[in-house]
C-alpha cells in the first residue's frame, strides 16, 4: 500500500513538473528587442543595431528578444544569430504565436529560450524563389553548391543550439516539420513553457 502511494505521488510530481510554466527573468521594457514579420536584410540591420546598443550599456540585466515571425532571408537570420552568440549579456529569447524557419534559429540561439503555450514552431530546408532567371548548366551547378553551403550553415547553428549533430538535424528536417511548444522543447529548440509573455 505504501509503495503504491509512493508511486502515485511520484507520478503526480512528475506530471506537475512537466506542466509547470516558467517565469521570465525581470527584464526592463527598454531592454526588449522585437523580431516580428518577415526577416529581411533591413530588419536584421535594425535588430543587430538594437542588440549591440543594449549590449554596450552598463546595465547587467539580460537582453530580451520576442519572436513572432514567418522567417525570411537566411543570410539576415544568420547575421542576427552570430551577433546574439557574441553579446556579453545574457540573451532571453521568447517565441510567441508563429515561429517559423529563420525565426526558429534566432529563438534557439538565446541563452535561455521560452515559448508561449500555444505557439507553433516550424522548420524546413532552405528554399529560394528566383524569378526571370535562365541560368546555364554551369551557373545552376554553382548555385546549387552555394545553396548546399547555406543549408549546412543552418544545420550547424541548429546543432550547436540543440546539442544534436549536424547530420541528425539534416536528417530530421529534410521536409517541412511543425512542432507544438512542448515538442519544440523536447527537440532542444527551446527550454521552457512561458507563464506570461510580459
Amino acid at each position: 500500500m505504501i509503495k503504491k502511494c509512493l508511486s502515485v505521488g511520484a507520478v503526480i510530481i512528475f506530471v506537475a513538473t512537466l506542466n509547470a510554466w516558467a517565469k521570465l527573468p525581470v527584464i526592463a521594457p527598454e531592454r526588449w528587442v522585437e523580431v516580428s514579420g518577415e526577416i529581411t536584410q533591413e530588419s536584421a540591420h535594425t535588430i543587430v543595431k538594437s542588440l549591440l546598443d543594449l549590449d554596450a550599456k552598463t546595465d547587467p540585466s539580460p537582453i530580451g528578444i520576442r519572436i513572432s515571425s514567418p522567417g525570411g532571408s537566411l543570410f539576415a537570420v544568420l547575421a542576427v544569430c552570430d551577433v546574439i552568440k557574441n553579446l556579453k549579456h545574457e540573451v532571453i529569447t521568447v517565441g510567441i504565436g508563429q515561429i517559423v524557419s529563420g525565426g526558429v534559429l534566432i529563438l534557439s540561439s538565446g541563452t535561455k529560450r521560452y515559448l508561449s503555450k500555444h505557439s507553433m514552431v516550424m522548420l524546413h530546408p532552405p528554399s529560394l524563389a528566383i524569378r526571370d532567371w535562365e541560368p546555364s548548366f554551369s551557373e545552376f551547378q554553382e548555385f546549387s553548391q552555394t545553396l548546399i553551403k547555406i543549408e549546412n550553415q543552418m544545420y550547424s547553428v541548429l546543432a550547436e543550439n540543440t546539442g544534436k549533430t549536424a547530420a541528425e538535424i539534416k536528417e530530421e528536417f529534410q521536409k517541412e516539420k511543425w512542432f507544438t511548444a512542448e515538442e519544440a522543447i523536447a527537440n532542444g529548440l527551446a527550454d521552457e513553457l512561458l507563464e506570461s509573455v510580459r
